[in-house]
């Protein structure tokens, strides 16, 4: 939540898009937790994967680097999954684990964007919107 604030005060559109899906997100895998780490939460990966595009599109447009962190974090969240599907052997403990650390590296990296937003903003935009990284 205190992300979400930083983002929506001192963050620009991407930061707030960002913190929003990271917000629905969270909110979405409120309603879809089930099963508590005993087996694949695959509604949460298709959350996961929402979000996972999002920030994804969101790197590809964006001048700054926080938003490759962002989507990477939140990729190892989703190969996570994928490795609970592949290997049932992997503990409860160990998934959910996992998911925690992944979403905290994500919160960290919306947040660290957030925050130092203002700072690029008052040295202008000399690309164009949507320009790549150079």
């Amino acid at each position: 939540m205190a992300v979400c604030a930083v983002a929506a005060l001192r963050g620009r559109n991407e930061e707030r898009l960002a913190a929003g899906g990271l917000l629905a997100g969270w909110a979405l895998t409120m309603v879809a937790y089930r099963y508590q780490g005993h087996q694949v939460e695959w509604g949460i990966l298709l959350i996961d994967v929402a979000l996972l595009a999002l920030l994804a599109w969101i790197a590809l447009r964006s001048e700054r680097y926080w938003p490759i962190f962002a989507a990477g974090f939140h990729l190892l969240a989703v190969v996570t999954h994928l490795a609970r599907s592949a290997d049932p052997s992997v503990t409860g403990w160990a998934y959910i684990t996992a998911e925690i650390i992944w979403g905290y590296l994500l919160a960290f990296a919306i947040g660290y964007g957030a925050w130092t937003a203002p700072r690029y903003a008052q040295a202008g935009d000399p690309a164009p919107a949507g320009a790549t990284r150079r």
